[in-house]
């Protein structure tokens, strides 16, 4: 209990004419510098006054304890305080809401991909493309669209592979890593593809290896959000996507799980 302000039971005195002169002065000064709880008590002696104009007469009636002014305040200030009790769980229970919707649309939204998933993406259009044209070969600088699947390149001879995607590198990605010679690996590069993506510009080099097995170098530019990338890698049905951020550009390895030649090629790169 406050010392510094009326109980109850002096708040109902005071309406009820009960106090000394000093006790009854306080709690009148204590009531002008808190307007809401006089504008209560106002209200409380309204309550009373209507109490009494409309029983006048209280022999004509029975004795009724609920009609009683401080029976009743005690009802209305009960009913304040459970609409307040269920006003705060509507809150808690809203927030607990609008939390949890807002996380699950982080989980599922279309906006919020897996890291370098277009460079999961372009690989699978590659390995589509080879599947149904039969050849392998370096594309002179055609644009394709990542999420265009019915995209496919020209065809030119392997030989000159190296020297066009220096071209490439040159034109799109001046200050960004160059794909590494592997021949003395045992890795040939067997196709490289200039792609447009959401992001800007992107490029593929693919890496193939005596055995046939395939990975891939991905470079692009981080968009305009500048969305850099920390190192990380993550596996996409039978693929798996080792990506990170040097420079200007975004970067991802892209290959088998399994693929020994992945972590050498990523290792390189990140060390250019």
């Amino acid at each position: 209990m406050n010392p510094n302000q009326p109980t109850e039971q002096d708040l109902h005195a005071y309406l009820d004419d009960q106090l000394d002169a000093e006790r009854r002065q306080w709690v009148a000064a204590w009531l002008q510098a808190n307007p809401e709880r006089a504008a209560e008590l106002e209200a409380w002696r309204r309550d009373a006054q209507h109490l009494r104009a409309r029983y006048a007469n209280p022999e004509q009636w029975p004795a009724n304890p609920a009609l009683d002014p401080a029976a009743i305040r005690r009802r209305q200030r009960a009913g304040q305080r459970r609409w307040l009790a269920t006003a705060a769980m509507l809150v808690m229970a809203l927030g607990i809401g609008l939390t949890g919707g807002w996380t699950m649309r982080d989980m599922t939204s279309p906006d919020s991909p897996p890291p370098m998933a277009d460079a999961v993406q372009a690989y699978r259009l590659f390995t589509a493309d080879v599947s149904l044209d039969g050849h392998d070969a370096i594309d002179k600088g055609h644009i394709v669209d990542a999420n265009d699947a019915t995209a496919t390149t020209a065809p030119v001879p392997a030989s000159h592979g190296r020297e066009q995607i220096a071209r490439l590198f040159r034109a799109h990605f001046s200050d960004g890593i160059m794909p590494p010679d592997l021949s003395a690996a045992g890795l040939e590069m067997t196709d490289a593809r200039l792609l447009a993506t959401d992001q800007g510009p992107a490029a593929m080099v693919v890496y193939r290896d005596q055995s046939g097995r395939q990975m891939m170098m991905y470079i692009r530019p981080p968009g305009a959000g500048h969305h850099m990338l920390e190192p990380g890698k993550r596996v996409d049905g039978k693929l798996m996507a080792q990506y990170w951020s040097k420079g200007n550009y975004n970067y991802a390895i892209v290959s088998q799980p399994d693929d020994p030649n992945a972590a050498m090629l990523e290792q390189m790169l990140r060390e250019s």
